[in-house]
């Protein structure tokens, strides 16, 4: 699936046909609250950030992050036919340093048959202070073994709000760039969180963290 329309009988079709992705709906649903602020990392073509956004409202507000050009080109596109205008659309990477950095397809990890390309780069703490954001309630996050780079860029973000975390691990990706879900959960309970993982056959959390394929970190 490409091009959507939320809650169309194709959209819902879909959803019947992938798990994955059904878990990931059914959960953002679940802690997206009216009027929140939230942040879409990896936003691909838009599922999450449009679910998020029904979710949050008129009254919230979602930024979204996409750097792979095409996958941005429909992002863009699925944002306006879902009639959502307001969400801000960057074509931005989010580590932990502003500037640039190599991805290779939708990944940092090098891969031999993926396309090399350099994107530009923000953090989560020079972001809100460019955006004047006040808080940051909800934090997605799909971004395929940069997940500790964008939550060590957002330090500052963590410690002052009291924000939702859903994070999809990339378990291999992470290795191969040294790291671990155990760094992630480390540093994360380090600023005062509690860490989950999550179940996405019944949208249960687990005090035990092995090899999750999600994370939920709450203060």
């Amino acid at each position: 699936m490409r091009f959507f329309i939320y809650n169309s009988p194709a959209f819902e079709s879909y959803l019947e046909g992938s798990s994955h992705v059904r878990g990931e709906i059914g959960f953002l649903r679940s802690i997206a609250e009216e009027g929140m602020v939230a942040l879409d990392i990896g936003g691909k073509i838009g599922v999450t950030a449009v679910t998020i956004a029904k979710e949050v409202g008129k009254r919230g507000k979602v930024y979204t992050f996409e750097p792979v050009p095409e996958n941005f080109k429909i992002l863009k596109k699925n944002l306006i036919a879902n009639g959502l205008k307001d969400v801000k659309a960057f074509q931005l990477a989010v580590s932990d340093r502003v500037g640039t950095m190599n991805f290779y397809g939708s990944s940092i990890v090098p891969k031999e048959d993926a396309q090399k390309t350099s994107v530009e780069t923000t953090t989560l703490d020079a972001f809100s202070d460019k955006e004047k954001l006040e808080r940051v309630d909800l934090i997605n996050m799909d971004c395929e073994g940069s997940e500790l780079l964008v939550l060590k860029g957002a330090g500052r973000t963590l410690r002052r709000n009291k924000v939702k975390i859903f994070c999809e691990m990339h378990h291999d990706l992470l290795e191969n760039l040294g790291q671990s879900v155990q760094d992630i959960v480390e540093y994360l309970k380090g600023l005062g969180f509690q860490v989950y993982g999550v179940s996405l056959d019944d949208l249960s959390l687990k005090e035990e963290i092995e090899r999750p394929e999600y994370i939920y970190a709450v203060k």
